[in-house]
């Protein structure tokens, strides 16, 4: 039996390699094509897919190969435009974190998931790692009465990608034109768990940064936000990508803690107050891929793409995330608060 979806991978580092593995290993999707400028990645990407047509022009690409889904998994201020080639040829498309790097390409995205009936799934991995998967049911089921402050982080050991001796050395994140922004690129991990978690819009951000951690990259590499949520609740977001040390190394993946009125939900531990401390429940199945959460991110898309389920991570949500960071460059700016528009 033939699986029903040919699938592009538009870009073949790790996100992209992992995303196909996933599609073809839940038995709906064939990897048919695979984009990417630099001839040494699609060599690694043929060892995962030999039977993938290969090439470096995407447009030709597309044309040729003629999918129904694209994975946009290349550099992140690349997203938008290869996103919105996909959808005007017919594609469904999940669209690796961040959906785009500006609140202009993010507003384009969600417009032409409504203009087109597709779908545009954002794919904010983080969310189904446990525990942070757990503690925001958790939190949204109540657990801990109402929620009345958050705070997430992202702190991460980069050098490996960011240095030419690194042994993930990823040039386009230190491109002097377009450096990856780690607060978009990083940081919103825990901002969409966090947004989820809350489920109110963010009504103020402010925000400061400053560059002294990461020699090698070009841009600011530590970032620190204040949110102010509609329903009151207040946030904090850290983020830093210079965090020396071979347990950095690991990553802070999308890390929240929720505070409530009746209880604690912190590291995976449920806490209130006179009762002794339980760990969540950990998931038969475990979503993690190569450090994400690929092995459930994925098989959403595909869910969502056959009409089984809403699509948890549409364009919207996307594009919230797009928009708090937004707010943040632009606070740390003017040295004001800003109401990041919300979708």
């Amino acid at each position: 039996m033939s699986k029903p979806y040919k699938g592009l991978i538009c870009g073949t580092g790790s996100a992209g390699l992992y995303v196909g593995q996933v599609a073809e290993a839940d038995g709906r999707a064939t990897v048919a094509g695979m984009f990417d400028p630099v001839s040494n990645q699609l060599a690694k990407g043929k060892e995962c897919f030999p039977e993938a047509a290969i090439g470096t022009d995407y447009y030709e690409l597309l044309d040729r190969v003629e999918p129904n889904l694209v994975f946009v998994a290349g550099p992140d201020h690349l997203h938008a435009e290869q996103a919105l080639s996909a959808l005007d040829r017919g594609c469904h498309v999940l669209i690796e974190k961040p959906l785009a790097t500006t609140v202009e390409d993010a507003h384009r995205l969600v417009e032409a998931q409504q203009r087109t009936g597709l779908q545009v799934m954002a794919d904010h991995t983080a969310r189904y790692l446990y525990p942070y998967h757990e503690m925001v049911l958790a939190a949204r089921a109540g657990e801990i009465g109402q929620v009345f402050f958050t705070q997430g982080d992202y702190l991460h050991d980069m050098w490996a990608h960011y240095s030419p001796q690194g042994d993930r050395h990823t040039p386009w994140r230190i491109d002097s034109d377009n450096p990856q922004n780690i607060l978009l690129g990083g940081g919103c991990h825990a901002l969409d768990t966090m947004l989820w978690a809350i489920n109110s819009p963010v009504e103020e951000v402010y925000g400061y940064s400053n560059k002294m951690s990461a020699p090698d990259f070009p841009a600011d590499d530590c970032y620190i936000l204040v949110l102010r949520f509609t329903n009151g609740v207040l946030g904090k977001i850290f983020v830093a990508s210079g965090c020396s040390g071979d347990d950095w190394e690991k990553g802070g993946c999308g890390h929240i803690a929720l505070y409530g009125t009746e209880g604690t939900l912190y590291q995976g531990m449920l806490s209130r107050r006179g009762e002794e401390s339980r760990r969540l429940e950990e998931p038969a199945s475990d979503a993690a891929v190569g450090g994400h959460g690929w092995g459930r991110s994925v098989v959403d898309f595909l869910d969502a793409v056959e009409g089984k389920i809403d699509n948890p991570i549409p364009a919207r949500v996307g594009a919230n995330v797009v928009s708090v960071c937004a707010a943040a460059f632009e606070a740390n700016r003017t040295g004001k608060p800003q109401q990041p528009h919300w979708f």
